[in-house]
């Protein structure tokens, strides 16, 4: 790797010693059982936990992850330093907090060994970041550090007044603004028992559970390998809620399955990485950032789940069709009789892992008390647990490393919210966002379309190798007052911004999806990008439609909702036929051609073009069923 890549890329992970491992699992499992307990309803004072949550993510950051790609990935004696200065500066906080609780933000001084202490967090902060995200993210955050410090030195309307080190201090540590703010609050409160849920989920078979009932329901369709890519991949990733994870979990059975039935490498690689990529965009769970978003919003949970059921389920729909059409041309065969199992069989052998994902629905929807369902469904595979192992031992130890490897797969959300927290402190100390929104305004002539555009390629230029929850806590305080100035209602715009963020995940040049795709498909990680950007594109025009169709984030009269949705599954289908090359036939260039032109104006939202889309696809749908029909009439015909 060149030498710059070397130190702009984060580091990878370590091969763990013994102290290192048992270190690593006993403080994830307590740090588990602690966050789930508060989320069952023990009271614990809110800065306490995030200080023992921060100072568990920073240890174990530094424990599992080396300084950059060419560190060696042995022991390393600066990592147990970090660890101790880590649990050391969140410790003093603990220690510090009936103090702290009493004093006056902004008014009270600090003493000298608070702002040192702070100061040592926030570099620990830094440094976790680099290693766990990369360089990028750590020039961004010291950017605008720098700015808060500088900034009155400058001219024009960016000058600000001028803060001192206690000021800055205060705000980005002791406030509710910063580094405790609402992003780590999040993660700590509300996504642990998620990634904890899917952990012990997957230690426990269901994965292997959510790819047998795939497998059941569409493996013996044409190209069912694929199919049943995508749908394994759905429904593990809207609990997982992890792109990366799902692709390492489902794309570890799927992949090489597609790859064995005819499929090409790089093909495989993208439909696993666009199919991963849309379980941060599915009900119930959606990842991280559907839970920052309840925070930054105020939008109840519930309401954000149900809005995004019509999109996410329009994106699987389009993913699916993409492996249809793909299939039919490349003439793929079905899986054969003996790699289907029967639904019922696997529902009669595994009907216990539907209950703690039906607690967990309805804990979301019906009680609305995300955190509260998310515990219930981690207390309610435990019962599962014991049905698959019946051994006591077997099952403490099954619970335990479940727990371990929850905290430990949170080790990237974690530092992101708090390095998150560190922007929108600074933003929101200097007035920053006003000047950055207005500068969008600026940039793009003060067209509302331009905006739109402007601020998608800000969200995904911020998404490049990027954790979704990051991307999201930056764009909302740096991109949606911009699009709320525009009119635009707070929902859509917020899950406008989600759903760029969560495209990140396979676009080009930083794709972190279809890198861990390529490597279980030995392909190209950039053809796989370039390609799951493809079969992914109703994802980046999706946005763009509930914006000014907010019907179809379930917004409005009934009939309207039915109508934009339809509409919309229409687009999809003619947007894969024109993109995949079939149509119940092989498509030439003109055909698809007026397939896309009609699948673009079923997107657009105004009556009229709808109307010419729809009347254009059926008129398509009748010549290609006639020439289909004709080419059977006429034996030897191809």
């Amino acid at each position: 790797m060149p030498p710059l890549l070397t130190i702009l890329a984060p580091g990878r992970s370590r091969d763990l010693g013994a102290p290192e491992q048992w270190t690593v699992h006993l403080l994830g499992v307590a740090t588990a059982i602690l966050l789930i307990a508060i989320s069952f309803g023990w009271y614990v004072k809110r800065e306490i936990a995030l200080f023992l949550f921060l100072g568990a993510v920073l240890s174990l950051a530094f424990l599992t992850t080396t300084a950059n790609p060419a560190r060696p990935t042995g022991r390393s004696l600066v990592a147990w330093l970090l660890v101790v200065l880590s649990l050391a500066s969140c410790g003093y906080f603990v220690a510090m907090q009936p103090v702290h609780e009493l004093r006056l933000p902004m008014i009270d001084e600090l003493s000298a060994l608070d702002i040192a202490a702070s100061i040592v967090l926030i570099a620990l902060v830094m440094e976790a970041t680099r290693r766990c995200i990369g360089m990028i993210l750590v020039v961004l955050v010291t950017t605008f550090l720098a700015y808060a410090v500088f900034g009155n030195r400058l001219s024009g309307s960016f000058a600000h007044r001028g803060f001192s080190t206690q000021e800055i201090v205060d705000h980005l540590v002791f406030s509710t603004n910063g580094l405790f703010g609402p992003a780590l609050e999040v993660a700590a409160f509300l996504v642990v028992v998620f990634v904890v849920f899917g952990a012990l989920l997957d230690r426990i078979g269901g994965a292997d559970f959510f790819y047998d009932i795939a497998n059941s329901l569409v493996g013996k369709q044409v190209g069912g390998a694929s199919k049943v890519a995508v749908v394994s991949s759905g429904l593990y990733g809207s609990i997982s809620g992890s792109p990366t994870a799902d692709v390492v979990t489902t794309g570890s059975f799927s992949i090489p399955l597609m790859i064995r039935t005819g499929v090409s490498r790089t093909y495989a690689g993208a439909i696993e990485s666009a199919a991963s990529t849309g379980g941060a965009l599915l009900p119930p769970v959606m990842g991280s950032a559907a839970f920052l978003m309840t925070d930054f919003t105020g939008i109840p949970y519930a309401t954000i789940v149900l809005a995004a059921l019509i999109p996410a389920l329009l994106y699987y729909l389009s993913v699916f069709l993409a492996a249809h059409f793909r299939a039919h041309r490349d003439g793929l065969q079905p899986m054969s009789e003996g790699e289907v199992p029967s639904i019922f069989a696997v529902l009669r052998r595994d009907w216990a892992y539907l209950l703690p994902i039906g607690l967990l629905v309805w804990g979301v929807l019906s009680l609305n008390r995300p955190a509260f369902a998310g515990a219930l469904a981690c207390a309610a595979l435990v019962p599962v647990a014991m049905l698959r192992h019946p051994n006591p031992l077997a099952l403490i130890k099954t619970l335990f490393f479940g727990l371990s490897d929850g905290m430990r797969g949170m080790v990237g959300v974690g530092v992101a919210c708090a390095i998150a927290g560190l922007v929108v402190g600074t933003l929101s100390m200097t007035d920053l966002t006003g000047k950055i929104s207005s500068g969008l305004f600026h940039m793009s002539g003060g067209s509302p379309i331009l905006t739109i555009l402007v601020a998608a390629f800000v969200i995904i230029v911020l998404g490049m190798g990027m954790p979704t929850p990051a991307v999201y806590a930056l764009s909302a305080v740096l991109a949606a007052p911009a699009l709320i100035a525009l009119g635009v209602e707070v929902l859509p715009a917020h899950l406008f911004i989600v759903y760029i963020a969560s495209m990140s995940a396979i676009t080009p040049p930083v794709a972190v999806a279809a890198f861990a795709a390529a490597s279980i498909a030995k392909a190209n990680p950039v053809m796989i990008a370039v390609v799951a950007c493809r079969i992914a594109m109703v994802a980046f025009l999706l946005p763009f439609v509930f914006i000014y169709q907010p019907a179809l984030l379930m917004m409005g009269a009934t009939g309207q909702i039915v109508i934009s949705a339809g509409t919309a599954a229409l687009g999809v289908l003619a947007l894969n036929a024109a993109l995949e090359g079939y149509f119940l036939v092989m498509l030439d260039g003109m055909k698809r051609a007026l397939l896309f032109v009609a699948g673009v104006c079923l997107f657009l939202p105004i009556a009229a073009t709808e109307t010419i889309g729809a009347l254009l696809l059926a008129g398509m749908t009748g010549w290609i069923w006639t020439l289909r029909r004709s080419k059977r009439a006429r034996p030897g015909v191809a």
